[in-house]
């Protein structure tokens, strides 16, 4: 039993884990998309500003080349039109103030001047590249606008600009040297510089010059576009973007490209045209895995807070999932748990034969649905705690004794359901199992005998329904008599009919009451010292539209199986007040009529409201309705049905207690409720008259009765015998067939009533 509890919490809390683990990976994956979008994201920015910081700096670049270049025409302008040695003065001047370092002039006669100083040697390679230049071609190349001519020693550009004379003719050149790799290594362009490489490239990839902390190509490479190739991993995607490269290069515009380098890392290379220096460019190429250095920060953050995250919802997950584990367990309890046996309920034992029977194809299984003689006896001798008792060991000693494929549950009351296997043992353990339950008995001082009355129905392997199942077998228990000796009764196809029976009453039962087919039948009540009518019980027949008559005892254990006795109830009592009424207003002198209360009609909220609507609809006089109910209404809520007869003796109705003596009786019940008729059953005063100690306790009972202010009345008589020993024991009113039978109100009224004079 334990692991099948245990198997269906595992089961009831498979939806939970599987939903939780489903949001898990739900978070998880959006963590993982978050963190790639966030880095894809970074990235592009960090390389959007990269770029963006290259492009300030080679606007920075280009016009500070301009700059150069303008000083230098402002040079060529102001010694323009002077002598020789006033130009050489003016040279050492401004040489002085500007910011271009050494100028040098050569004049017509191709002499070379520093800073407005003859020199001799030192420059003469510069000396003789300008001399390559014959003063026209330098004049045109020139122009009117600074111009880079070549690079000469190590990384200096020269730039130079025509000496006009007043007539607009050249004269001389003025030129100056700028050093690149000087402005590279400046603070303006630190930030280039430490993260990668500052390049200067023609357009036919030469690297002119560079600078930086973290060579990327070498000075020396053929072309900067091999120095790259050379740099990356040579893959499809690096070549396609070294292709990129010279492409932006031939078209001379602002762009950057990503490689794949050797060893793995993303490298990013800017580039943008000098528009005042035709033909160079500005190159940054930014180290090697910066980029997925300078998003580590972020990605780490990312990473921690989504690991936080997926950690609280695993803590989250863990917390429901032992709280959805408890409440299943608590659920399972309460929907599969019965409260008095702690043992497993009707709800259980449902799903359980049910899944035994398919799991186990050839086992043959049968099914018992049983009970406890005489319980009541027991509850009302020895408590309820005792009897109690008598419950718990009935499913205590079938676990015992039975098999895990095998189960017993208490349906309520003293209603047991058990699936057996229908084998050769079977017999002999349930024998066991009476056995050990009387031990259990007495050992709890209960000196009653236990003893089951059994419903047995064999399953078959068609059979898929186990409620059917459980009401065929009950159906069998229900034909085994209360003073039966036998206690087993095995279910047979003959009760079939009276289930298709059962169906046919009440699928037309509704309709019939509708239609009036329910008659009140009336028997009197008979004094038998005066010999003369005193009253009157109310009696229902069904009388079909085909002229047949059904009995009572033919649907009233249905009705009362399906609640529809308490509608029949209170028709008849409205039935009888309706007709008492004619009689009254028709000048009949009436008798008492007690109408039959079911037990489910007594515990309608507005029950006693409804009486008292129907008295005083048909003006009914105090006395003149008798309600009949059963003790057995007592069972439950004890407290609750005397208080609703207490209301009802406050309407002025008389109130009956039917069958006394057919069960275990308590005297005390007639000191606590306010009845005024005993109403005692005709098998009690049977035996009664076969013994003199039996006729002894009737007369007392009687006696005692008659001592608390109640009338008794002895039902069942049917003969003379009867009657003549009635009245020994002081009992003066009866009812039975010897006086008459039920018999319908008109005939009742015309034979036993009469109109005043």
């Amino acid at each position: 039993m334990a692991a099948r509890e245990r198997g269906k919490t595992e089961k009831s809390s498979t939806g939970i884990i599987k939903a939780g683990l489903f949001v898990l990976l739900l978070c998880i994956a959006l963590s993982i998309i978050m963190v790639v979008v966030q880095q894809d994201t970074y990235r592009s920015q960090v390389s959007k500003e990269f770029h963006q910081q290259h492009v300030s700096m080679g606007e920075y670049l280009n016009s500070l080349l301009m700059g150069y270049g303008q000083g230098l025409m402002n040079v060529a302008w102001t010694i323009g039109g002077h002598d020789e040695d006033s130009i050489q003065a003016r040279i050492a001047t401004t040489s002085e103030l500007t910011a271009l370092g050494h100028i040098y002039y050569i004049n017509a006669m191709g002499e070379l001047h520093e800073d407005g100083e003859d020199i001799e040697g030192g420059s003469e390679q510069m000396f003789e590249q300008l001399q390559e230049l014959s003063y026209p071609k330098a004049a045109a190349y020139i122009g009117l606008a600074p111009s880079a001519v070549r690079l000469f020693t190590g990384s200096s550009m020269v730039i130079a600009a025509p000496v006009r004379t007043p007539d607009y003719g050249i004269s001389s050149v003025v030129f100056s040297t700028i050093d690149i790799e000087g402005i590279f290594e400046s603070d303006a362009f630190a930030y280039q510089t430490q993260k990668g490489q500052c390049l200067l490239v023609s357009d036919a990839g030469e690297i002119i010059a560079g600078a930086g902390g973290y060579r990327i190509v070498d000075m020396t490479d053929e072309s900067f576009q091999l120095g790259l190739l050379e740099h990356s991993d040579k893959e499809g995607l690096s070549k396609r973007a070294v292709q990129d490269f010279n492409y932006g290069i031939a078209k001379k515009t602002n762009g950057f490209v990503t490689i794949t380098t050797a060893d793995g890392y993303r490298m990013q290379v800017s580039y943008s045209p000098l528009n005042g220096c035709d033909g160079l460019h500005f190159v940054s190429c930014f180290q090697d895995n910066l980029i997925d250095q300078s998003i580590k920060p972020l990605i780490f953050t990312s990473v921690l807070t989504c690991s936080i995250i997926i950690v609280v919802m695993i803590g989250a997950l863990t917390l429901v999932w032992i709280s959805a584990k408890s409440t299943n367990l608590t659920v399972e309890r309460l929907a599969y748990e019965d409260p008095v046996t702690k043992g497993k309920n009707l709800n259980y034992f449902r799903e359980f034969a049910l899944n035994t029977m398919i799991s186990n194809r050839e086992t043959p299984f049968i099914i018992y649905r049983f009970d406890i003689a005489n319980f009541r006896y027991i509850n009302e001798s020895y408590g309820h705690h005792r009897a109690d008792m008598v419950l718990v060991s009935c499913i205590k000693n079938f676990e015992r004794l039975f098999s895990e494929r095998e189960l017993c549950v208490r349906m309520d009351a003293d209603q047991f359901l058990a699936v057996l296997i229908n084998d050769s043992l079977l017999d002999k353990k349930m024998d066991e199992f009476t056995n050990a339950v009387n031990a259990d008995a007495r050992g709890n001082q209960i000196k009653y005998p236990i003893r089951f009355k059994y419903g047995i129905y064999p399953v078959k392997k068609h059979d898929h329904d186990i409620d059917v199942m459980i009401d065929h077998a009950n159906v069998a228990k229900k034909t085994i008599k209360s003073d039966s000796k036998e206690t087993k009764a095995l279910y047979t196809e003959r009760f079939v009919d009276d289930m298709r029976k059962v169906d046919h009453i009440e699928s037309s039962m509704q309709k019939a009451l509708a239609e009036n087919e329910f008659k009140v039948y009336l028997q009197t009540k008979w004094d038998i010292i005066e010999n003369k009518v005193t009253g009157a019980e109310a009696l229902v027949r069904w009388v079909r539209p085909n002229g047949s008559v059904l009995g009572p005892e033919q649907f009233v254990p249905i009705f009362e199986n399906n609640g529809f006795i308490e509608q029949l109830d209170f028709y008849t009592l409205e039935s009888v007040c309706m007709r008492m009424r004619e009689m009254m207003d028709d000048g009949i002198d009436v008798v008492p009529v007690s109408v039959n209360q079911s037990r489910l009609l007594l515990h309608s909220p507005d029950y006693v409201e409804n009486v008292e609507k129907v008295l005083k609809q048909y003006n009914i006089p105090p006395g003149a309705i008798e309600l009949e109910i059963t003790e057995s209404v007592f069972d439950n809520e004890k407290e609750d049905v005397i208080a609703i007869i207490r209301r009802l003796k406050m309407l002025g109705v008389r109130l009956s207690m039917d069958d006394f003596g057919t069960g275990y009786s308590s005297l005390n019940m007639l000191t606590e409720v306010p009845f005024d008729v005993i109403k005692i059953d005709g098998e009690y005063f049977a035996r009664s008259a076969e013994s003199e100690q039996e006729r002894m306790v009737l007369g007392k009972i009687v006696e005692i009765i008659k001592d608390l202010g109640m009338e008794v009345v002895c039902e069942g008589v049917e003969s003379e015998a009867q009657v003549e020993y009635l009245k020994t024991t002081g009992c003066r009113t009866v009812q039975g067939y010897y006086f008459s039978i039920p018999v319908p109100e008109p005939e009742f009224i015309t034979r036993y009533l009469k109109k005043n004079e």
